[in-house]
């Protein structure tokens, strides 16, 4: 499905009915910054709105997701590409999002293993690039991961609950390293931040790792966030 293509159908047959944004949404139970993201493409309505959709704009379920009106004796043959489209799509995002998991996974266990082999169960060793190199691929995997998904609310809401133990246990390091430095302490309530971003040490000190971690931490939770209410308006 072209999202862009739908989402200008939908805000033509709104025009065709008289209707402002504002009104479309009010009638549907959606704020109209909902229906504006719809119209411009950026994402599409909730599948449990395709129904009342229709039905306000007087349109079919194959019109809907064509972009576009249909002629009678076009009906079968659009229904038929519009459910090979919606295929297609679906395999290619499940594939993806699957590749990414299983990548984060890996990766994920990779770093550890690199880095508990060069720096010790201490850290205390000099790491070297490819600890570095292994971070770098896993946050971009974790990225894509999280894009991917941004409309599943379930994993959406897992991901969030990693961000914010990450965030938490990041910033009690970071504080709890002004008084106890590379102490038993810090090192029992950083370890789980140490043993993914031991590469850092390559560019910062433990302190700024700790901050550094905690900002993307945040970064991510705030990401996760973002789409859970996205999705919860739609």
């Amino acid at each position: 499905m072209e999202q862009k293509k739908i989402g200008t159908f939908i805000a033509a047959c709104r025009r065709e009915r008289k209707m402002t944004q504002m009104q479309f949404a009010e009638k549907l139970g959606v704020t109209n910054k909902a229906v504006s993201k719809w119209e411009t493409g950026k994402c599409m309505p909730d599948a449990s709105l395709f129904d009342d959709i229709c039905l306000l704009l007087d349109i079919s379920i194959n019109e809907l997701f064509a972009g576009e009106r249909i002629l009678s004796d076009d009906i079968p043959k659009k229904s038929e590409e519009n459910l090979k489209n919606m295929e297609l799509e679906y395999q290619s995002k499940d594939k993806k999002i699957v590749l990414c998991e299983y990548c984060s996974i890996l990766l994920t266990f990779v770093a550890i293993s690199i880095n508990l082999n060069v720096g010790g169960i201490w850290f205390e060793g000099i790491p070297v690039f490819s600890n570095l190199l292994v971070l770098v691929l896993l946050m971009v995997s974790w990225s894509l991961f999280l894009c991917w998904t941004q409309e599943d609310i379930y994993t959406q809401k897992i991901t969030a609950k990693i961000s914010t133990i990450i965030l938490l246990l990041s910033i009690a390091g970071f504080v709890l390293t002004f008084w106890d430095i590379r102490g038993d302490i810090v090192h029992l309530i950083g370890f789980p931040c140490e043993v993914i971003f031991y590469g850092l040490r390559l560019i910062f000190d433990w302190i700024r790792i700790y901050l550094v971690v905690a900002v993307l931490a945040f970064i991510g939770l705030t990401y996760s966030k973002k789409n859970i209410d996205r999705t919860n308006q739609k």
